[in-house]
C-alpha cells in the first residue's frame, strides 16, 4: 500500500497540451506557485490579506469539526472602497491536524483562484489562460481567464485527473448551462470541483460562490477517472463579457 500524501498536487494549465509540454508543466507551475506566495502570502496585516494594489482576501466563514476544513474566502479587487463587489468561492482541505487541513485548503485557493485573479490584474499570461470568446474550448460572448487545475491525491497518484483535465476541456462542456447564470455585468467567478474514493464522488460547480445544480449535474455526468483512494481536481474561471 502506498504511503499517505497529504500534499500532492498535479498542475496543469487549460487546454491540449503535447507530450513534450507536459514534461514542461512543473517548471511552470513552481513558477506561479512561488508568484502566488509571494504576491498573496507575504502581505498580510492584521484583519487582511492584501494582494496586487489594493485587491484583498477576505475571510466569511472557516469550519473545521474533526474533518476536512471548509473556508469560504472572497477576493475584493478594491479592498479600500467599501461598495466594491467581493466575489465568494469556497475551498477545503485535509490533513493530519488542523492547521495542516487549513493550510492545504488555503493552497488549493491560491495556486487555482487567487493565480487567476492575479493574471486578471497582470495580464501577462503568465499565472492563468486566456480563452477568446470565439475559442472552441471558451465560452461564446465571454473571455475566459483558465485558473490552474490543483490535484490532490491521498496515495500519490495524481496522473489520472491530471491527464483527463488536460485531455477533456470542461468550459464548453459546461457552457450552455453557464450561459444564464453569468448574472454580474463585469465579473464572474466559476469555481469546478470533482473527485471521491470508493464510497464518495462529488461534483461541484459554483458560480459567484452559489452552487448551480444544472452545471453540477453536467459535471458528475463526466467520464473524469473515478478511483479507489480519495482525489479530487479543482479549478477557477474568470469570465467577462466579450467587450469586459
Amino acid at each position: 500500500m502506498a504511503p499517505t500524501v497529504w500534499n500532492t498536487w498535479g498542475w496543469l494549465s487549460s487546454g491540449p497540451r503535447l507530450d513534450h509540454e507536459r514534461a514542461a508543466e512543473l517548471g511552470i507551475a513552481t513558477e506561479r506557485e512561488a508568484a502566488v506566495r509571494t504576491a498573496w502570502i507575504n502581505r498580510c496585516t492584521t484583519g487582511n490579506v492584501w494582494g496586487p494594489g489594493d485587491s484583498a482576501v477576505v475571510i466569511r466563514e472557516l469550519d473545521f469539526d474533526d474533518g476536512p476544513a471548509h473556508l469560504d474566502l472572497g477576493i475584493d479587487l478594491n479592498a479600500k472602497n467599501q461598495e466594491a463587489p467581493v466575489l465568494w468561492d469556497c475551498t477545503a482541505g485535509v490533513g493530519g491536524t488542523q492547521e495542516a487541513a487549513i493550510k492545504q485548503a488555503v493552497e488549493m485557493w491560491a495556486i487555482t483562484a487567487g493565480a487567476a485573479f492575479m493574471e486578471l490584474l497582470y495580464q501577462r499570461g503568465e499565472l492563468a489562460d486566456h480563452i477568446q470568446h470565439d475559442d472552441p474550448e471558451g465560452l461564446p460572448g465571454h473571455h475566459v481567464i483558465h485558473g490552474p487545475v490543483g490535484v490532490f491525491a491521498m496515495n500519490g497518484d495524481i496522473g489520472p485527473l491530471t491527464e483527463w483535465f488536460s485531455d477533456h476541456p470542461v468550459v464548453p462542456r459546461l457552457g450552455d448551462a453557464l450561459a444564464g447564470a453569468l448574472d454580474h455585468p463585469h465579473l464572474n467567478g466559476v469555481k469546478i470541483l470533482c473527485g471521491g474514493d470508493r464510497d464518495t464522488e462529488m461534483a461541484e460547480v459554483r458560480v459567484n460562490g452559489e452552487v448551480h445544480e444544472q452545471a453540477s449535474a453536467i459535471l458528475r455526468g463526466l467520464d473524469w477517472p473515478r478511483g479507489a483512494e480519495f482525489a479530487y481536481a479543482r479549478t477557477y474561471l474568470l469570465v467577462l463579457p466579450e467587450h469586459g
